[in-house]
């Protein structure tokens, strides 16, 4: 499956000039990439520690890793098998699918591992495909878990160790996941390091990726890996797989467990289009028609994915002081919308909050918030905010110990994609500014509204609250507002703020710990 990188920009979004565009594109990770080395040097696994850790496991469950194999450069391939037969942790299982390679190297190598118990090597008569031979290895997996290994990646030496950890700690786990980095000429690079579980993340870009370790019976009953999603059937799998769990079944660990080798040769590089149609397909079926996936002519690696508006369409009530000539075109059902002044006059069915000082930049953005607040599971939904300058005020909130919630754009410019797509990509968020949302009014009322105790910070309450009731606050970037003046920072509500929700300030849910907001800007935390 492709893996999460960067992409073209919009051209609406700045001016041409390709070199230009691309030095921009990178501004978001290039701080990141430039300090991993130096982290990643540091990001060696202490054995002693890891042993002692496995000895204190009550529960040591078996992890079957599915390695699928066709023609890979012989030593990646040594390297490969030599990173799981390195693991701390030694109740593994190493399921070697040979794709009826015809490498006289390879299959020397793969002969070499007859005889260990722990390795079993099934060899398909003719070339069926990464699914269809990974699903061969699966049908002898006897492990709890199953996880994924490609023929020319690399395993931490401590990954099965740590999945082993997180499960023992909760055995009814389903699936668990960590950050990962590439290989680039040998060396660790580009490291992506995940957010928390997203599963409006998910429906954009594969974020699972490396490592994921799913509970062996939950793949078998959804039948293992679809060939028809080749080049991108983890991304498929991760899909259904959390459409048939519950969310509190996946832990996403932050560790750097899984070396990806960047080669001219991966599926990803030689069959770019599949990969991406295979993507939209496994999207698409998810979707099951409650919304609809597209190629994204600027950001090819992300697909475009929208949700369709209930039928019959819900009435909205816009809640503002905004005169409704200044809000544009407004590319919806002029019948079933009302404009008011105050949420307690409304009468629609989807409340969208929005502040006198904004002005729509995409018409249909009335749609896109509609359609998002009205999915049962969200409680709110948020939009991208601009500044005039065209710089982003606003892709969501970072919550904070301290400063209580930080844009996670900070001063980014317009065309800023983000790190790893986050300011382009609609995602779950742990709250959203109060200037311009969409609820559905029965929850607003059911949430009993804004909390004038919180200050300016009412807003992060109040999504903090739907959190509670177990209602995510999803952002969007396909609905586009800017500002006619930059708006003041939140000032008052912070004590307030702490004292109710201290335990939840110090880890945002979607966030990360190796990564942190200093001065609105993402930085590497230094590792000790």
């Amino acid at each position: 499956m492709e893996q999460p990188g960067q992409g073209r920009k919009p051209l609406a979004f700045f001016g041409s000039g390709l070199l230009a565009r691309l030095r921009r594109q990178r501004r978001a990770e290039a701080s990141i990439d430039r300090a991993y080395p130096a982290w990643a040097k540091r990001d060696r696994p202490d054995p002693a520690y890891w042993q002692a850790e496995i000895a204190a496991l009550k529960f040591t469950p078996v992890i079957s890793i599915v390695m699928p194999v066709c023609d890979p450069n012989a030593e990646w391939l040594r390297e490969a098998i030599l990173s799981v037969r390195g693991q701390y942790y030694e109740k593994w299982e190493l399921l070697i699918a040979d794709d009826c390679s015809r490498s006289a190297e390879v299959l020397a190598r793969l002969s070499k591992q007859v005889g260990d118990p722990r390795v079993d090597t099934v060899r398909t008569r003719s070339r069926v495909g990464v699914s269809a031979a990974s699903n061969a290895a699966l049908s002898r997996a006897t492990g709890q878990f199953v996880m994924f290994l490609d023929h020319d990646d690399i395993l931490a030496p401590h990954a099965t160790a740590a999945v082993a950890r997180a499960v023992a700690e909760t055995p009814d786990l389903d699936l668990v996941f960590s950050d990962e980095d590439q290989l680039v000429k040998g060396n660790r690079a580009r490291p992506y390091f995940k957010p928390g579980w997203n599963p409006d993340l998910l429906l954009s870009q594969n974020f699972v990726g490396h490592l994921a370790a799913y509970r062996r019976t939950l793949v078998g009953r959804l039948g293992g890996l679809r060939p028809v999603c080749d080049g991108s059937q983890d991304h498929d799998l991760a899909l259904r797989a959390v459409a048939d769990t519950n969310p509190r079944k996946v832990r996403h660990l932050p560790m750097v467990l899984y070396h990806w080798r960047q080669t001219e040769t991966s599926m990803s590089v030689v069959e770019t289009e599949k990969c991406r149609a295979a993507a939209r397909l496994a999207i698409a079926d998810h979707l099951s028609g409650r919304g609809r996936v597209a190629p994204n002519p600027t950001l090819p690696q992300w697909p475009v994915v929208r949700f369709d508006l209930p039928v019959p369409a819900p009435r909205i009530s816009i809640v503002t002081d905004v005169p409704t000539e200044e809000l544009g075109a407004l590319f919806y059902d002029p019948a079933k919308l009302e404009h008011v002044p105050d949420a307690r006059q409304a009468t629609g069915d989807v409340l969208i909050f929005v502040a006198r000082t904004l002005r729509p930049r995409t018409p249909d953005w009335l749609g896109e918030l509609a359609a998002q607040a009205s999915r049962m599971e969200i409680g709110a939904a948020g939009a991208r905010l601009t500044a005039p300058d065209g710089t982003i005020v606003h892709a969501g909130y970072v919550l904070d110990p301290v400063k209580v919630a930080q844009s996670a754009a900070g001063r980014a410019d317009a065309d800023d994609p983000g790190y790893r797509g986050q300011f382009r990509l609609p995602r779950s968020v742990a709250a959203i500014s109060g200037d311009c949302y969409a609820v559905r009014r029965a929850v607003y009322d059911a949430a009993g509204g804004f909390d004038a105790s919180a200050g300016d910070f009412a807003d992060v309450d109040f999504c903090l609250r739907l959190a509670a009731r177990g209602l995510r606050t999803v952002w969007t970037a396909h609905a586009w507002l800017q500002y006619t003046a930059r708006p003041k920072a939140k000032r008052t509500g912070a004590v307030w703020m702490r004292g109710r929700w201290a335990s939840v300030l110090r880890a945002d849910p979607y966030g990360n710990p190796n990564l942190r907001l200093v001065g609105g800007r993402l930085k590497l935390v230094k590792k000790k």
